[in-house]
């Protein structure tokens, strides 16, 4: 074993995210049947809506990874997950991805100031530079937060809406790129709320294609169940 891996085991421990079980063959934080299943749910994964991509479903298993990003102090699972999806070369998005306009610029959904004390990061910005690093484009932070009132996890479709509604501006420079293609990026899309409220706030003569990217799709009609009976397996696995 490496001085490298044994670091991160130090660190993070040798129990897979996503199944819970101890292995010595983690990489670095999934076993090898975890990696296989979560290729296997970024190959099928559906878009949700034309110009909104998402690389997996969410599901137990991508709920846990995602909750690691956001929670437990985990950045460089953005760039984990990016890499084991279907935006590599060969892959579905990737493929898609090749008929768009360049350069790409990925521009990350403000996290509001007193959740960027808690985390250190921006789990946002940490997908949009994995991307940024795969597409070979730019993170660019167009857009300020300005305002937060409650977590969107367990509202409804409208609920989500009200909760974002003028949430944030645009922070353009003062000349624009003449070409190229804007990618909003987020953790999750459910009902598109959040990441809606963003182009908005890019304003209606905004002149470059904007489409939308994120790590995961939670499927609003069950989000609110799975989260819960998710979260109670995933803290009684730990």
């Amino acid at each position: 074993m490496g001085v490298f891996r044994t670091i991160e085991n130090f660190v993070f421990g040798m129990d897979c995210l996503g199944c819970g079980r101890s292995s010595e063959a983690l990489d670095p934080w999934l076993c090898p049947d975890c990696v296989e299943r979560l290729k296997r749910e970024s190959l099928g994964m559906s878009f949700p809506a034309p110009d909104v991509f998402c690389l997996y479903p969410m599901d137990s298993l991508t709920r846990r990874l995602i909750h690691s990003l956001k929670y437990k102090s985990i950045p460089g699972m953005a760039r984990f997950l990016v890499r084991h999806s279907s935006a590599m070369p060969g892959g579905v998005i990737h493929q898609t991805m090749e008929s768009f306009p360049r350069p790409f610029f990925f521009v990350p959904v403000p996290l509001h100031r007193a959740r960027y004390r808690e985390r250190g990061y921006n789990q946002a910005e940490m997908i949009a530079r994995a991307l940024a690093e795969l597409y070979g484009g730019r993170v660019c932070r167009w857009l300020r937060r300005r305002t937060f009132r409650v977590s969107q996890t367990k509202l409804s479709r409208d609920q989500r809406e009200m909760n974002v509604a003028g949430a944030f501006e645009g922070a353009l420079p003062a000349e624009l790129p003449p070409r190229g293609t804007v990618f909003v990026v987020d953790d999750v899309f459910t009902t598109g709320a959040t990441t809606f409220s963003c182009l908005g706030a890019l304003g209606k003569g905004f002149p470059l294609p904007v489409k939308v990217f994120t790590l995961l799709y939670d499927q609003p009609v069950t989000a609110s169940a799975d989260y819960a009976a998710d979260m109670q397996a995933f803290y009684g696995a730990f």
